[in-house]
């Protein structure tokens, strides 16, 4: 089975393994690995760090990943790692807790701590403090847009949304109602719904944010993210979103590395947006293109 195929299918992990094993191979990122976030012994990061020297803080990614808040583990994302580390960020991939250890918002919670320890350690890692921005697919994009929407969060560590410079998310179930018995367990009563659905934060204090969904999406429908950017845009924030034909739930996230990447172009939608807000600039790609002044761009 060819491995763009194995990794589309059901044998995703497999596909995973064998994907990241061969990007080891040419790695020109270094990973410091299992920093301590927290106490609890799943409170685990990985640091990725470009390689080339610099003498610039680099901007921060932090990716979030899905598995429907039950499964998933940082080591299965390297290749998100390398596709932005190659173009000059420093990635953080976070572990967080997930169903059935725990349930909604035990996850949140680690969610925050993440990003309050890259807040107060990243510099120490070659990473700029004030350029933070934040990723996610599926849960993850849903773990991500509440810690930014919902304050309450981060405010438990005395940081504010604000303290993100932007976010992108890939196929977030932003605004569902749970029905599936797991997820009814996950975040239910069903009374408690609310507390996890975007549209009841969203208030103005948002960072800029980019939704990218799949139009072939049979996992999350396409609706969470057409409601959740009209909420955004109601409340004035800078707010886009793109739609990519004939693409799956799995299928975006893919085609954040190059051996997968075909005619899908998230991983440039993803760089074009999160260097236009770090450079602060609000015109055409071209006016963009011109103001990259990251380090160690080697797109």
């Amino acid at each position: 089975m060819a491995l763009g195929t194995l990794l589309l299918s059901g044998c995703s992990s497999t596909g995973l393994y064998l994907l990241n094993s061969s990007l080891k191979l040419g790695a020109d990122h270094s990973v410091e690995k299992n920093l301590q976030y927290g106490e609890r012994d799943w409170q685990r990061l990985d640091v990725h760090v470009p390689t080339t020297n610099t003498e610039s803080p680099r901007p921060v990614l932090v990716f979030f990943y899905g598995g429907s808040w039950d499964s998933g583990r940082k080591e299965m994302y390297y290749f998100v790692a390398n596709s932005f580390a190659k173009r000059g960020y420093i990635v953080v991939i976070p572990d967080y807790i997930k169903y059935p250890d725990a349930r909604f918002p035990a996850f949140m919670h680690d969610g925050a701590a993440v990003l309050d320890w890259v807040l107060s350690n990243i510099k120490n890692h070659g990473g700029d403090p004030n350029n933070i921005v934040v990723a996610g697919h599926s849960a993850g994009a849903h773990l991500g847009a509440l810690l930014l929407s919902d304050a309450q969060y981060l405010a438990q560590h005395e940081r504010q949304p604000q303290d993100i410079k932007a976010f992108v998310g890939l196929a977030g179930p932003y605004n569902f109602t749970p029905t599936s018995p797991t997820l009814v367990e996950i975040f239910g009563p069903p009374e408690k719904f609310p507390n996890m659905q975007l549209n009841n934060f969203v208030d103005g204090d948002e960072p800029p944010m980019l939704l990218l969904h799949g139009r072939a999406d049979e996992t999350v429908g396409l609706q969470n993210q057409t409601s959740f950017l009209t909420k955004l845009r109601e409340h004035n924030i800078d707010a886009d979103g793109k739609v990519y034909d004939g693409v799956g739930h799995i299928k975006i996230l893919m085609s954040l590395t190059p051996p997968l990447k075909g005619d899908v172009p998230t991983l440039d939608d993803m760089d074009r947006f999160f260097r236009r807000v770090i450079n602060k600039e609000q015109t055409s790609n071209q006016s963009y293109d011109k103001a990259v002044a990251f380090p160690a761009n080697t797109r």
